[in-house]
């Protein structure tokens, strides 16, 4: 019979699964080299590591390392409307008209707790990110309930609330809220 492999040692120790080179005295040529793989036989190098999953870091895109600009804007946008809101009530007050300046701080208060989370952003997990756009949908409301009876003071207000919400609901600001952080 012709066989294309070379038949394997003979092992004089008549253990089939002993070493080869066991009993083969100091100096005889090795059976299997150790370095060469045998001629007509696939090899195999080992797993093939992408560098990116080398050190265990792998798992899908990486989180920002810094604030997002829709995060950064929205930051501001709510800063901006929150100072607005407050120096608009302080000068209601300030005229004495007390009632239209509650009336003005109440119909603004989702505006007003947004604007107090927008100063955790940099730290805030995704419940603030939701919280945020829930309290500016209502805020929408609100002002689309004022612009229908005729307070076109709540304009800006709408106009700011809609951009939050518009910005908070984009995947980068997303992927910034959902980043995995270290405690500490």
């Amino acid at each position: 019979m012709s066989n294309q492999f070379p038949s394997p040692p003979e092992n004089p120790h008549g253990n089939p699964y002993a070493n080869p080179q066991a009993g083969a005295p100091q100096g005889a040529p090795q059976a299997y080299p150790q370095g060469a793989p045998q001629a007509g036989l696939p090899t195999y190098g080992g797993p093939v590591q992408d560098p990116a999953h080398a050190y265990g870091y792998g798992y899908g895109p990486m989180a920002p390392q810094t604030m997002p600009g829709v995060v950064r804007a929205t930051q501001i946008v709510l800063w901006v409307l929150g100072g607005l809101t407050l120096l608009g009530v302080i000068g209601i007050a300030a005229m004495g008209d007390a009632a239209t300046a509650g009336a003005a701080m109440g119909v603004s208060i989702c505006l007003l707790v947004s604007c107090g989370f927008a100063f955790a952003f940099k730290n805030a997990g995704n419940g603030i990110r939701v919280t945020c756009i829930v309290l500016m949908s209502v805020q929408i409301a609100l002002g689309l309930g004022g612009l229908a009876s005729g307070n076109p003071g709540g304009f800006l207000g709408l106009l700011g609330s809609i951009a939050t919400v518009i910005l908070l609901s984009q995947s980068a600001a997303g992927a910034w809220f959902k980043r995995p952080r270290t405690l500490g």
